[in-house]
């Protein structure tokens, strides 16, 4: 008989604090943190991409110019950024915003030394090298040589 109540009573302290306990999947600062960088850097993109298209077309705009300058620096930024996603976060943005600039400069130096260069030729330039740069981050491998590869079965 006591072994029934004991055995009641451990049942009901079980209940109590899985009914006490908070529902749902729990937040972590660590979390939030990405939360909130994955929307920056959607936000970042948005803007980057509104000024693209600004700078493309020919629209007078107030908000053409900050928007242009703005998508040369964050558009390659962000494709390095996501092509050095194994480095640390500090590490990543340095190189992410010093290798933005030293893209947009080498843009602009071939571009003035075939006497081609013009706000929609950098557009395009700087667009076609961030989108190269994003697909180097995605692992994307064109390379024969790794399809090719045979597998072996560790059982033979």
């Amino acid at each position: 008989m006591r072994h029934i109540e004991a055995s009641l009573t451990t049942q009901r302290i079980r209940v109590a604090r899985t009914a006490s306990a908070p529902r749902g999947p729990r937040h972590d600062r660590s979390s939030v943190r990405a939360d909130l960088t994955a929307v920056a850097a959607g936000a970042a993109l948005a803007v980057s991409g509104a000024g693209a298209v600004l700078a493309y077309i020919p629209l007078d705009s107030p908000l053409r110019a900050p928007l242009a300058l703005f998508f040369l620096i964050g558009a390659p930024a962000e494709a390095l950024f996501f092509a050095l996603r194994r480095r640390e976060p500090l590490t990543r943005a340095v190189a992410s915003l010093s290798g933005a600039v030293l893209i947009d400069l080498v843009t602009a130096e071939i571009l003035a030394g075939a006497h081609v260069r013009s706000v929609r030729g950098e557009i395009m330039a700087v667009a076609v090298i961030s989108f190269l740069l994003f697909l180097t981050g995605t692992g994307v491998n064109t390379s024969t040589r790794d399809r090719s590869r045979k597998v072996k079965n560790p059982k033979t």
